[in-house]
């Protein structure tokens, strides 16, 4: 390995034709695919361009320059969550689960509560509307709740509430009925 970056330093300093690098750009991150030492020596020389084939993935979810490969499953946990609960772009934003698992978990306590109010009103809710009205009338209230009574605990409030919120139907009683 250190063979091959002294090589390609030598020939930046020479300055020698190299091969372009291969990159990936989603949002304002770029991902490097193929030219880790072109770019490792670069910056080691303080060259700060270099030439490359970029390809673009546009995504729904945005994507800044702090972005890692590592938050790549997180970002597809969040965009199919924002495919199935479509909400405002400042509402999505609190939304932030620590485990991205959560986004699946949420979008599934979404897609209950809009099926619950459906047969309660006797109409279909579509999928805008279940989520304006989730967030609105059971996320904030929950979330609210639980910050007024200093219970959000570790984590972001999307983890109380996802902690909190399924107990809730837990521990419903159902009385039989009488005869």
């Amino acid at each position: 390995m250190r063979t091959r970056w002294e090589r390609i330093a030598a020939a930046m300093r020479r300055g020698e034709p190299l091969p372009p690098i291969e990159a990936y750009r989603i949002g304002e991150a770029h991902f490097v695919r193929d030219g880790h030492h072109r770019v490792s020596v670069a910056r080691a020389l303080g060259i700060e361009q270099i030439e490359a084939h970029v390809i673009e993935i546009l995504t729904r979810v945005g994507a800044s320059r702090g972005l890692t490969v590592a938050d790549l499953p997180r970002k597809s946990h969040e965009r199919v969550f924002r495919e199935r609960v479509p909400l405002p772009p400042q509402d999505a934003a609190r939304i932030k689960p620590s485990d991205p698992l959560g986004y699946g978990v949420l979008a599934e306590a979404m897609e209950a509560w809009a099926f619950r109010a459906g047969q309660e009103r006797g109409e279909l809710l579509n999928r805008e509307r279940a989520a304006r009205e989730w967030f609105d009338t059971e996320y904030v209230p929950l979330v609210e709740t639980l910050r007024d009574a200093s219970q959000i605990g570790k984590g972001t409030e999307t983890d109380a509430y996802l902690r909190v919120g399924p107990e809730r139907y837990d521990r419903l009683v159902v009385s039989p009925p009488e005869d």
